[in-house]
């Protein structure tokens, strides 16, 4: 229990125990005071010792009065007069302070401000000062351990209001809030009575502390294997977004802090089903309010739309925001798993908002799709969904419906961004809770910037002061970010004689400037030429605005990125033309081992063309196959696809050898039915391993292109369990049918390793390599593709993020895209 009596409160803060308000004309009197006072301990603000200089006086006189047990006014016929003593005083009454009036020379109680009327005066002369100095020290010591516990919750509660109610400034569980629950139920009538923001607090405390033992006790009882898995996504979030972006972002090299406005004319609220015109001005919302507590505002269901001009820094919140509540998931205050996406790559299926998270975590983060379905459905993430309008221009009014139907259906929490001409342009609106915009940079906050910068960008500067389409685009945190890297230390510049009245001419002279200037500074060992690298940025960049996508993966490239009709069929025929050299690559290393016959070797050659048919022809997307664990059901659908891929390879094995030499079938008449059935089982148990061999724990690392070198490696997993099935297994079944037939025994072996191979992971292999070596051949990309996006990385065009790549941000993917700077290269 919580005892008034307890000096050793954990509430109880560093602070002042009184604040004296007083006249000028006083000023001598107090000083006095102040003396005699320090000497009883007691820690005092009074404006001539406690306002620092430079500082604002003002904000600093209230600050004092938060921070204070006890306000303290001296009563004389100059401070019942005077308009800072009244503010004071005022301030002091909004925050319920314990009041204590000291009459120093007297005054009609009419001329004392009305509340301090019901006050009993506390006589403080220089007649009697030793006596007025006793009397005032028994009234401070009166309940000091209320007043000093209303005082400490009060300078908490202003700084988590000051923060617009960040959650991180609440008290937490254990014993501060279980004293400040008993403070506040014993001392209800005390004075000072705590404040209706006494209340909010601590109410507004416990509800947070309850959500987060519910949360605790959700994660308690997830399996060791869930719980492992919520972390890897953690992780994954935080490295690929949180480290891997917004901490190497160039939005983040400019120290200037962003604003917003309320916005809530852009969305459909759940109660009013109509939305305000677009003239109706924003509301502003408080500078250095942080997106998180304009979140939390939000209470259950959290939805919020943030709005800006290209460039203003709208991924960068989103981020900043993704990094808070990964913070709070990992302490385990919330148990939702913030998850960052793009919504660009939405349109090339235009599926359910459920589906193409199942999907885009599987293809993006690496989790198995039943753990996706899983989380989806019992909400168990809050989406952060980057670019609306990077959706392609027709399917965005789609985008939007689809999202609204996701968010009534599942309720699930979400924030999502867009630029907003593009926004305002469609027919549909979000049905979200609230909308906020980011407010551009101001002219003084350019050029404070520059200014701080010095002799750096003294020539910016000038040039700055002369360009209007220049101080237009510096009001972007991201291209005033592109002139700082471009034209730092640069006294002459080229665009100075270009069209100075067009904003988008100055911005495309600016990302040329750019380009070039990271080219001369920024040399990495490597050995590329600047029109090489732009030209395979120029062609990724088209690709990836063609395919709606803003992240790239190595692994998923297609054939259908900028291949012809025609080219498209050389690739089937080159990739039919692997399939078989695989095979009979594999039948020529068998045969030198276990001495072959030609018969044999010849229809290993022959088969090699059904083989590679399989691997090239049909459905060409390529498709990964990363993780391996088993599962039943799977496996069990494996073997009857696998009955059917058997019976077809069977008949045409037994074919292919009666044609050659049909001594393998004239010793025994029931030799062919005995083939067909092994070839049937062993095709059968290679399928059920291969897809039943499939991942549900998350894989925790990722690398560039390890989509395809996972599957590398689970092909030769499953290779050689294929290896196994069929020589170890089916092969003495062989030897059984007919002890003469040796030969085919020995190709039960290959013929299951063949198998596993291709159908573990190989067939993704083959087609990849494929593709990369037309690719190659076509010269849109250098043959180490890896190795030439880490260089790109390191000239800051693109980031990683996890073993992909995104182009620093969206306007110079679109710049690259159009391919004018390498044409300007080539001309010049």
């Amino acid at each position: 229990m919580l005892n008034d009596s307890s000096p050793n409160s954990s509430l109880q803060r560093d602070g002042y125990d009184l604040f004296i308000s007083y006249s000028h004309q006083d000023k001598e009197f107090v000083r006095r005071l102040w003396q005699v006072l320090q000497q009883s301990h007691k820690r005092i603000w009074w404006d001539q010792d406690s306002i620092p200089l430079t500082a604002k006086w003002r904000e600093e006189i209230q600050e004092g009065i938060e921070k204070s047990d006890n306000f303290v006014f001296l009563i004389s016929p100059d401070s019942v007069n005077s308009a800072a003593c009244h503010e004071e005083i005022e301030h002091a009454i909004n925050l319920n302070k314990r009041l204590m009036p000291v009459m120093y020379r007297y005054t009609s109680s009419k001329t004392v401000h009305e509340v301090l009327r019901d006050y009993q005066f506390i006589p403080l002369t220089e007649d009697d000062f030793e006596g007025g100095v006793h009397r005032l020290l028994t009234a401070i010591e009166t309940d000091l351990a209320h007043v000093k516990t209303h005082t400490s919750l009060l300078v908490r509660a202003l700084t988590w209001q000051r923060h617009e109610y960040d959650h991180s400034f609440l008290l937490h569980g254990g014993r501060e809030l279980e004293e400040a629950r008993q403070w506040l139920d014993q001392n209800s009538n005390k004075t000072p009575q705590p404040t209706e923001l006494h209340r909010e607090y601590i109410t507004t405390s416990q509800q947070a502390e309850a959500e987060r033992q519910a949360v605790e006790l959700r994660l308690r009882r997830m399996t060791p294997q869930q719980y492992r898995n919520r972390q890897a996504l953690l992780n994954k979030v935080q490295t690929y977004w949180v480290k891997g972006v917004l901490e190497t972002s160039l939005q983040n090299r400019v120290l200037i802090v962003l604003g917003f406005e309320e916005r809530l004319d852009t969305v459909i609220q759940p109660w009013n089903m109509t939305w305000e015109t677009a003239e109706q001005p924003a509301k502003p919302i408080p500078p250095g309010t942080r997106i998180i507590a304009l979140f939390d505002q939000l209470g259950a269901g959290r939805t919020l739309l943030i709005l800006g001009e290209p460039g203003a820094g709208k991924t960068t919140a989103l981020l900043s925001l993704a990094r808070s509540l990964i913070a709070r998931a990992e302490q385990g205050i919330d148990y939702r798993i913030p998850v960052v996406f793009n919504l660009s790559s939405w349109a090339v299926k235009k599926q359910a908002i459920a589906t193409w998270v199942v999907e885009e975590l599987n293809a993006k983060y690496q989790i198995p799709k039943p753990i996706g379905q899983v989380w989806v459905q019992e909400q168990q993430l809050l989406l952060l969904l980057d670019g609306l309008d990077e959706v392609q221009a027709e399917s965005r009014d789609a985008c939007v419906a689809a999202l609204n139907t996701f968010q009534q259906q599942q309720g699930s929490e979400m924030v999502v961004t867009s630029r907003i001409r593009d926004y305002e342009a469609l027919s549909q609106r979000l049905n979200f809770q609230d909308a906020v915009g980011l407010t551009p940079l101001t002219s003084a906050q350019i050029q404070h910037y520059l200014n701080s910068a010095g002799s750096k960008l003294a020539g910016l500067n000038s040039l700055m002061q002369t360009d209007p389409a220049l101080q237009e685009l510096a009001r972007s945190p991201l291209m005033l970010n592109i002139m700082t890297l471009a034209y730092e230390g640069v006294e002459n510049f080229p665009l100075a004689n270009g069209a100075t009245d067009f904003v988008e001419a100055r911005r495309y002279q600016l990302f040329d400037a750019y380009i070039d200037r990271m080219f001369k500074r920024r040399r990495t060992g490597r050995n590329y030429s600047q029109l090489q690298a732009v030209h395979w940025l120029n062609w990724l960049a088209q690709q990836m605005v063609q395919q709606s996508q803003t992240i790239f993966l190595i692994e998923h490239l297609q054939p259908t990125w900028s291949l012809t009709r025609t080219e498209q069929m050389g690739y089937r025929i080159s990739a039919v033309l692997m399939g078989a050299l695989t095979c009979w690559l594999i039948a020529a290393v068998s045969g030198g081992l276990f001495r072959w016959s030609a018969d044999v070797l010849l229809a290993w050659l022959i088969l090699g063309v059904p083989l590679g048919l399989f691997v090239g022809l049909g459905d060409t997307t390529i498709q990964t196959v990363e993780t391996l664990k088993w599962s039943w059901r799977a496996a069990v659908r494996g073997l009857v696809k696998g009955l059917f891929y058997g019976l077809i390879y069977g008949l045409l094995l037994e074919l292919i050898l009666e044609l050659i030499n049909q001594t393998f079938l004239k010793h025994q008449e029931w030799f062919s039915l005995g083939l067909v059935l092994i070839t049937m089982l062993t095709v059968s148990c290679i399928f059920g391993v291969a897809d039943g061999l499939r991942g549900l724990e998350i894989d925790t690392k990722t690398v560039p292109n390890q989509g395809i070198w996972r599957s590398a490696l689970n092909a030769s997993i499953v290779g050689l369990t294929g290896w196994l099935i069929g020589g170890l297994l089916f092969g003495p079944i062989f030897t059984a049918l007919d002890p003469r037939n040796t030969t085919i025994a020995a190709c039960s072996g290959s013929f299951g390793l063949l198998f596993g191979l291709i159908l573990g992971g190989g067939q993704a292999c083959i087609r990849h390599f494929t593709l990369r070596l037309v690719l190659y051949s076509k010269k849109l990309i250098p043959w180490n593709y890896a190795r030439f996006l880490d260089h790109a990385t390191d000239l800051i065009f693109l980031q990683k993020v996890g073993g992909g790549y995104i182009f620093i941000h969206r306007l110079l993917l679109e710049h690259f895209a159009h391919g004018i700077h390498e044409s300007r290269i080539r001309e010049s």
